[in-house]
């Protein structure tokens, strides 16, 4: 008999103990004026084949049992396949009405089921793919009106699924508290969406005027880590796409794209092709792999992507630490800078992974780490290109400095071979012109062919004496109005008509307007000379026109005599016509000549004005 109570007596107490085990916890909320995190109080059951209902979870025994305790504040599941499902069964003591925060804006589907104590049961959807303007509270989490009663006691049943890490931290209080609570952090993030826009627009300026694209690279950077947490924390959900649901995949694309243009980024500020040229082959490969890691989350790999998209970004930090670190060793000087700032990124996204992977717990350090570390390492790397920014205008002022110096060396001697050329050269062709006419005084008459000879002589050190000065002319031209080059064309044509008793008009209207660079106008004297030249030496002219004008779109010259012309198909174009057209081509002008036998030639120069 006595076995038989004992037996009884261990039954009963199994009972018991496995009556405490499958039964649901009560949680009894009565502070009105605080938030209770419920992390630790719920239960927590994990569907891995993602297809059981609410009716199978709320009611077979069977899944009841595996039902366990929360061991986390904020419960964390990284990136999971499997549908979680959370219950509690809790008690309102205070006269308000009580609201659930799930304060964590990127989970795909939220399901709510209430069983108030008449067993009846309400549902409601949410998640980042329900409108926000068709949510209890129009925040950027979510805040579930539980409808609890004073004195009411209802169990909860809440079935979470996400393709981005799973991470659900759960507070109940009345609606002010949260408000109360949540301002301060709002401000917060308010500040640091704040630096990094301004950081972003001062960077973007200094771009826009030193069009150096290391600075494009670092704004995109930052503006792409501004986006990731203005999503992240459900800022771009309540602001900007409230209805744009199809738009909540947003997260990875602003990661990947921080990922690559911060890469980007450090390849160019750290000057890696000059101190390690394989890295800018190593980069597009890395950011190809983001591209196809992201596109594949977008088009059906999902939690796959996501996870090797995470594993990417952390190789992609730490390849970039140890890049910096070598440059750095090579003596860079910026590289310094760079590290630093960059170990405390890298520091931060250690944390902020290893959270979202579900290796540390998630509380407010490692949640905020990255949006901290993010803000420091901007800050430090504005200092670091502001230090660029004055390293590079030294450099600029010495180079600067050192042109001047080159260009008053050149001028110096480009002044000195002008005063050569016309002193040393100039004056023996001159010697040598004067010989030959004291020498053709000399010879007989009657020696033609001798008097010929030197007449020629002397002839062709005049015209060497003439392009030595032009040449003279031009080394020393510097200015790029045209009214020396307009002296020297008058001064030539009265030289060369004159003594044939040749009449001439010179027309020039008012050219004062124009510019030319000194070569061009070099070609356009040269031109000029070659057609006047030519009217002189074969079109037994006596009669030449000259005019000087421009219009909106060209400077033109004409040159038209009176003489013999030719015929252009039976004369074979001669070095002088073949060096004016080369030189019209030159100056990306046009050169046309019109001319017929016993018609006389019209030769008319084109130069656009668009250019120097």
């Amino acid at each position: 008999m006595k076995k038989i109570k004992g037996f009884c007596l261990v039954f009963l107490l199994t009972n018991l103990i496995l009556l405490e085990a499958f039964a649901q916890r009560q949680v009894i909320f009565d502070m009105p004026n605080k938030a209770l995190a419920i992390g630790r109080e719920i239960e927590i059951f994990e569907d891995k084949t993602a297809s059981l209902t609410f009716e199978e979870v709320s009611k077979r025994t069977d899944i009841d049992a595996y039902f366990r305790r929360s061991l986390q504040t904020n419960p964390n599941f990284g990136v999971t396949s499997s549908v979680i499902w959370a219950r509690i069964t809790l008690q309102n003591k205070t006269s308000q009405n009580l609201y659930l925060e799930i304060a964590e804006a990127t989970i795909d589907s939220i399901a709510f089921y209430k069983i108030d104590a008449e067993k009846k049961v309400s549902f409601l959807k949410s998640g980042t793919y329900v409108p926000i303007r068709q949510r209890d509270v129009e925040t950027n989490f979510y805040l579930l009106d539980l409808n609890l009663a004073p004195q009411e006691t209802s169990t909860f049943y809440l079935r979470f699924q996400s393709s981005l890490p799973l991470l659900f931290p759960l507070r109940v209080a009345p609606l002010k508290v949260y408000f109360e609570d949540n301002h301060p952090k709002d401000i917060m993030q308010g500040i640091y969406i704040g630096i990094m826009l301004v950081m972003a627009i001062f960077n973007f300026f200094i771009f826009f005027t030193v069009r150096t694209k290391v600075y494009l690279y670092y704004v995109i950077y930052v503006l792409s880590f501004a986006s990731f947490f203005a999503y992240n924390k459900g800022f771009i959900n309540e602001f900007i796409w409230t209805d744009a649901v199809w738009f909540n995949r947003f997260g990875p694309i602003s990661i990947s794209i921080g990922i690559s243009f911060g890469l980007l980024f450090a390849n160019s500020f750290l000057n890696v092709e000059k101190y390690l040229p394989i890295s800018t082959k190593i980069a597009k490969i890395l950011i190809a792999l983001v591209l196809i890691l992201v596109t594949s989350y977008w088009l059906g790999l999902g939690r796959t992507g996501i996870v090797l998209l995470n594993g990417v970004a952390f190789v992609i930090v730490v390849y970039v630490l140890v890049i910096a670190t070598y440059i750095w060793m090579k003596g860079s000087e910026e590289a310094l800078f760079f590290l630093f700032a960059w170990s405390i990124m890298l520091i931060s996204a250690m944390i902020f992974i290893m959270q979202l992977s579900n290796i540390l717990p998630s509380d407010s350090f490692s949640r905020n780490a990255l949006q901290v570390g993010s803000a420091l390492e901007v800050v430090l790397l504005s200092f670091a290109l502001a230090h660029r920014i004055n390293k590079d205008r030294k450099e600029k002022e010495k180079y600067q400095a050192e042109v001047i110096l080159q260009l008053q060396a050149n001028d110096q001697m480009r002044n000195r071979i002008a005063r050569d050329l016309h002193d040393d050269i100039g004056s023996t062709l001159s010697s040598i012109g004067i010989l030959s006419q004291v020498v053709e005084t000399q010879i007989d008459k009657t020696d033609f062919s001798l008097k010929k000879l030197v007449g020629r002589i002397s002839e062709s050190s005049q015209k060497v004496q003439r392009s030595l000065s032009d040449i003279v002319w031009t080394t020393k031209q510097t200015e790029e109005s045209l009214d020396s080059v307009m002296v020297k064309m008058k001064e030539f044509t009265a030289e060369m008509l004159e003594p044939q008793n040749i009449d001439y008009t010179f027309r020039v209207s008012d050219i004062s307007s124009i510019h030319f660079s000194p070569l061009k106008q070099y070609n356009i004297y040269l031109i000029f000379k070659e057609a006047v030249n030519n009217s002189v030496k074969y079109a037994q002219a006596s009669n030449i026109e000259i005019a000087i004008f421009f219009t909106e779109e060209y400077f033109t010259i004409i040159v038209k005599d009176n003489g013999i012309g030719f015929d252009e198909a039976n004369v074979k174009q001669g070095n002088g016509l073949n060096n004016m057209q080369e030189r019209a081509i030159a100056m990306n002008g046009k050169i046309q000549i019109l001319t017929k036998p016993q018609k006389g030639t019209l030769i008319e120069l084109k130069v656009p004005l668009n250019s120097k």
